[in-house]
């Protein structure tokens, strides 16, 4: 069992990296999985991938991440020419965009719909939008979901009987008007998740 920092979309924004890595340390957290896109955006590329090896991060490679017009040391280009695409821990998939076979951004109910319907996975965690949502498969009406009401920074319970697709939003910048670093933490045992939203340096 485990408590999990899961970030995404760092940009080589490696204060706000370092920001969420000492933050996840004091909230007790004891593994750091990054949902990619760790370069392309801020002017420290390497060094937010070295922090990640330093951290022991597990890492999916994000879109960026693979296309990109980026000057890499030939180190930091390795490491990313060696990550999966996504990364599966029991009932759990972690990876970028989407685990559909033809993977589309996440924006809706519909989007996470497609999602329940094409894949087993309980719980499903994505980067790339930028922001934070977490959507149940439960509803009551077919070929629609349920997004879930959250507070940042507030421990939410998970429903074991219930699927999810949740994203904790992005490290490097917002998209959603909500100026703050974020990451998620999940702990596997409690079936808990908190979406941390953090102030500091954005891009």
């Amino acid at each position: 069992m485990s408590r999990l920092a899961v970030l995404s979309d760092v940009h080589g924004n490696l204060p706000a990296l370092e920001r969420v890595l000492a933050d996840a340390q004091g909230q007790g957290c004891d593994r750091v999985i990054c949902l990619g896109d760790m370069v392309d955006g801020g002017e420290q590329n390497d060094e937010v991938v070295r922090a990640l090896i330093a951290a022991e991060a597990r890492v999916v490679l994000g879109n960026h991440d693979e296309f990109n017009e980026l000057e890499l040391a030939p180190d930091v280009q390795g490491f990313i020419g060696a990550l999966p695409r996504r990364l599966v821990e029991g009932d759990v998939v972690y990876t970028h965009i989407s685990p559909r076979d033809m993977p589309t951004k996440i924006l809706s109910g519909a989007d996470a719909w497609r999602v329940f319907r094409e894949v087993s996975h309980r719980i499903v965690f994505v980067g790339h939008s930028h922001i934070s949502f977490v959507f149940g498969e439960r509803s009551l009406a077919y070929g629609q979901v349920t997004e879930h009401a959250f507070e940042f920074n507030t421990t939410c319970y998970l429903d074991p009987s219930d699927r999810y697709v949740i994203s904790v939003g992005a490290v490097g910048y917002p998209r959603d008007g909500v100026r703050k670093i974020r990451y998620g933490i999940y702990d596997t045992a409690a079936e808990s998740l908190e979406i941390r939203a953090l102030d500091g340096p954005l891009l």
